[in-house]
């Protein structure tokens, strides 16, 4: 068997399933990563999870054998549980180390192995890196101790009911529900099929939960909660039949809203309100932490309460560092995600939609605390754009210099800011950034501005100075 290539992206290794992500693969990352981690941290018990995708029991099997061969203590999930339950019933119930099998996200033809450490946060670059190289120098005898794998039974476990409870309890000391709403519920057929849905409940909302059969296809859409893949929920609600839909990712780690007055909210839309009201309610003091692609209202917010704002490369890892070095209470990233300090330090699409249902029936509504926070705050407008691209991220660092000249002229008072990709702010209050994903084959190019105008503006002129420069010369 010859030597395989996997590398560690955003967050964790993914790839097509049985052609570059295979049992072989997952066997193989299993025993480095358990390698390494039982001479860095030391071992004893191991928990391993998987969501809806096709294989991902038959992958989470495979990892939980490789432990079991160690001889650790290692328990396994009973069906498709969410990442962050993962982590939270991980750290809750004393494992050494948490081994996910999900590809989030992308779509149904991935998957992917995610390792999360024994406090809940997904893996450090500097630990990823290490269980490359222990590969990389260990790889034959690697190779060996997994070839001819006999599967073994694993005990399992559903960590829904506790995880639950304590969600329940979590945020009902927060925000106490006074209102009850009509909440719809798209889990895309994945992993967050009877969580948020049995929360809303218990908080006494009148619920209802859509496409609530685990499909490995979800339902031939991508599992991500963007407007294209939950059509039926945003016509649900802003038809006037609800008065709020939720809708999660594939590994239930991200969350979008609709409101039946505002329609789509996206996490640019959705952490403004959250950090207003945590704020208010004394639960952020000490700062917050967002992406580079992440709205600056935040900034707004923050400069009122006078706590300060941390900027990270995208990765919900810089998410977590900053809040785990005690410079943020919480944070977020434009994708979906949001951390609390006092919660797991990794994002949780189950726990922030309870909080923001708890939040909004404690206030009166959720269209009446959008308004609240762009009275305030402003409104900002957003837009994303993915251009198909192999080594994206070669191409930003190759053209770097260019693309920070080209960028800064598109504005007044460009300030530059390069911890990931290219970003550029105005003094006009918009901004324009370019990088390369880290878990798919994409240039993404972002921007936000005070009018969907300038939004456009600014992407359409990206988009011409990316093509100038794919051109042959």
């Amino acid at each position: 068997m010859s030597k395989l290539d996997f590398h560690f992206g955003t967050d964790g290794v993914r790839g097509v399933i049985d052609e570059e992500f295979t049992e072989f693969l997952v066997a193989v990352l299993a025993e480095s990563t358990i390698r390494y981690w039982s001479s860095r941290y030391g071992l004893r018990k191991v928990f391993v999870s998987f969501d809806a995708r096709r294989k991902s029991r038959d992958f989470a099997q495979v990892a939980a054998t490789v432990a079991a061969n160690h001889g650790l203590d290692v328990v396994m999930v009973s069906k498709p549980t969410p990442t962050p339950v993962a982590a939270w019933f991980g750290v809750h119930s004393g494992f050494d180390l948490i081994i996910q099998i999900t590809a989030s996200h992308n779509p149904p033809i991935y998957n992917g192995f995610k390792v999360i450490s024994k406090i809940g946060a997904p893996a450090q670059e500097e630990d990823t890196n290490e269980i490359e190289k222990l590969y990389q120098s260990e790889w034959q005898d690697i190779t060996k101790s997994v070839t001819n794998l006999e599967l073994k039974p694993i005990p399992t476990v559903d960590p829904a009911p506790e995880y639950i409870d304590y969600v329940i309890d979590n945020v009902t000391r927060m925000f106490k529900p006074r209102r009850k709403f009509r909440v719809i519920i798209d889990p895309i057929y994945a992993t967050s099929i009877g969580y948020t849905s049995e929360i809303m409940r218990r908080l006494g909302m009148d619920t209802t939960e859509i496409h609530n059969q685990y499909d490995p296809s979800f339902g031939g859409r991508d599992p991500n909660p963007e407007p294209q893949n939950i059509p039926e929920l945003i016509q649900e609600v802003t038809s006037g039949k609800y008065d709020i839909g939720i809708s999660h990712d594939g590994d239930s780690d991200r969350i979008a809203l609709v409101d039946k007055k505002h329609g789509y909210l996206s996490a640019n839309d959705i952490l403004p309100i959250v950090v207003e009201r945590l704020a208010s309610a004394s639960m952020v003091r000490r700062g917050i932490v967002r992406t580079v692609s992440t709205t600056h209202i935040l900034d707004n917010i923050a400069a009122k309460y006078g706590f300060k704002v941390v900027e990270v490369p995208v990765g919900v890892k810089y998410v977590a560092r900053a809040i785990l070095s005690g410079e943020a209470d919480m944070g977020g990233e434009e994708s979906g995600g949001l951390v609390y300090s006092w919660h797991i330090p990794d994002k949780d699409g189950i726990y922030t939609a309870s909080l923001i249902i708890a939040m909004a029936s404690e206030y009166g509504d959720l269209t009446g605390l959008i308004n609240d926070v762009r009275n305030k705050y402003g409104r900002a407008y957003f837009k994303r754009v993915d251009l198909d691209m192999r080594n994206s991220k070669k191409f930003v660092n190759d053209n770097k210099d260019v693309l920070l000249n080209k960028l800064s002229a598109l504005g007044p008072g460009p300030r530059p800011i390069t911890i990931d990709g290219v970003k550029v702010v105005f003094s006009d209050g918009s901004w324009i950034l370019i990088r390369g994903s880290g878990t798919e084959p994409k240039l993404r190019i972002y921007s936000e501005a005070l009018s969907m105008g300038r939004v456009e503006e600014l992407i359409n002129n990206t988009i011409n100075i990316v093509n100038q420069l794919m051109r042959p010369q």
